[in-house]
């Protein structure tokens, strides 16, 4: 026996049609009845159906739109006694894929739902493909619209694939270590190794032996050879975090390896050769350093090749709706594969984010992560509330920061104008996180945002995601 090529759902008030679509179409599909509406829906929410045959009434009106909204990657086609252009037109108005006459050969049938089947694979191939294509890239991780943001990432485009050194200057908390593994990885040695390390954990001497390699017995406690984090990035990149506080006696090594891309270990004769891609990293102002003789000017232009300025955010408050679906879409998954099962919240009330937008944060984007996941612990409801954020210990004028052109204000546009497009802007994030997360799922999604199918799909349909 032939295997089925997938499952359909005929919606039709007449019993003998399902029974004649299910003749008509054999062996080749699954075919199950619905005798009305609310029987389809339930239908559609419990079981995956490729392909939906939906009745058109006398009148040209169908439930094709409400189908469509519910399950919007299930192909619907339209069975009517006798279409006409006109009720052709408005049955593709409502989302058919194709209209069919009750009349329709056995062949034409069955060719119609071949094509909307073949409709509905090729869409969620697509939107898998798409999605892929976005986590390849790398860029899905740094998340931001603003006009700053936009601006970067288009510049971290170009530069990573010139395979430059990098150095990326920003305050604490911005991201600075996430732009470089973005780099890494939209870059040319994305399959090669990458390599992070704080450059100021250690003391000089243990330092140079960290990132350098050493000899065994080449200063006490060196009971054995190690290859060193140079030697461990080999052929990919090493990223080079709070450079600016490394001693004068390391900036003159790690001079010589970008200058002659080889190092010598500590208490070793002979040098060895690598090619590693460098990305630094600072909070500190490398310029002023340079000035005051605590950094050398040849190696600061030597990192510099390409500068990177990460804004903070208070330059990008646009931003912080984005941001905090993000996060809390995963801190959510975090909690739901973790043991007991706990509820999470799933969104931000509107005067929880009216504070969000109204602070300076001065801990940037590894502040606002802290804040929003001790509010997801201490939060009673599904939403987090003002009541819920944690900004009090700070000082007053951190509240008080200039968000006058990027919070959205305007002549004409009340507060409420403004929380409303952002709780919107917060919405439509999480859901679209939400999608990613599920591979373009959006029962899965449903799931995991603790909302109903339905529900999703109308905001799929009202946000325009997952086209």
């Amino acid at each position: 026996m032939t295997p089925p090529r997938g499952r359909v759902l005929v919606l039709d008030a007449e019993p003998h049609i399902a029974r004649l679509v299910a003749l008509q179409l054999g062996e080749e599909f699954q075919v199950a009845a619905a005798a009305d509406l609310d029987a389809a829906l339930a239908d559609l929410h419990a079981v995956p159906y490729d392909v939906a045959l939906v009745e058109l009434g006398v009148d040209g009106k169908a439930p094709i739109e409400r189908l469509h909204a519910a399950a919007p990657d299930v192909p619907v086609i339209a069975l009517a006694a006798a279409p006409t252009t006109a009720t052709t037109v408005a049955a593709m108005r409502d989302g058919a894929v194709d209209v069919v006459p009750k009349s329709a050969s056995a062949a034409a049938l069955r060719a119609a739902v071949a094509r909307a089947v073949a409709h509905g694979s090729l869409a969620r191939e697509v939107a898998r493909l798409r999605n892929e294509v976005d986590r390849a890239r790398g860029l899905g991780e740094i998340v931001g619209e603003s006009a700053p943001m936009r601006a970067l990432l288009g510049l971290v485009e170009k530069v990573a694939l010139a395979d430059a050194t990098v150095l990326i200057l920003g305050e604490s908390g911005t991201g600075k270590e996430l732009l470089a593994r973005t780099l890494h990885r939209i870059g040319p040695r994305a399959k090669q190794p990458f390599v992070a390390f704080d450059c100021s954990a250690l003391t000089p001497s243990l330092l140079e032996a960290e990132l350098f390699g050493h000899e065994k017995g080449a200063f006490t406690g060196a009971g054995r050879a190690r290859r060193g984090l140079f030697r461990e990035a080999h052929l990919g990149t090493i990223f080079l975090d709070e450079i600016g506080d490394i001693a004068p006696s390391v900036q003159n090594k790690l001079l010589r390896v970008l200058q002659e891309r080889e190092i010598k270990p500590v208490g070793g004769d002979h040098v060895v050769s690598i090619d590693v891609r460098v990305v630094a990293a600072t909070n500190k102002d490398l310029k002023a350093l340079v000035a005051k003789g605590d950094f050398r000017e040849d190696l600061y232009w030597r990192l510099a090749v390409v500068p990177i300025q990460v804004p903070p955010l208070r330059e990008r408050r646009a931003d912080i709706p984005l941001l905090a679906a993000h996060i809390l879409a995963r801190r959510r998954g975090a909690a739901k594969t973790g043991a007991g099962g706990a509820r999470y919240p799933t969104a931000l009330a509107q005067d929880a984010l009216a504070r969000l937008m109204s602070y300076a944060w001065p801990g940037n984007i590894r502040e606002l992560e802290n804040v929003l996941s001790r509010a997801a612990i201490l939060c009673d409801g599904e939403k987090i509330r003002a009541s819920d954020l944690d900004l009090a210990g700070l000082s007053p004028t951190a509240t008080a920061a200039p968000a006058r052109a990027s919070a959205g204000l305007a002549p004409g546009r009340t507060l409420k104008d403004i929380v409303d497009d952002a709780a919107r802007a917060v919405e439509r994030a999480a859901i679209a996180e939400a999608l990613a997360e599920t591979e373009g799922s959006p029962a899965r999604a449903a799931r995991l945002l603790g909302i109903s199918r339905a529900s999703i799909y109308n905001k799929m349909k009202e946000y325009e995601l997952g086209k």
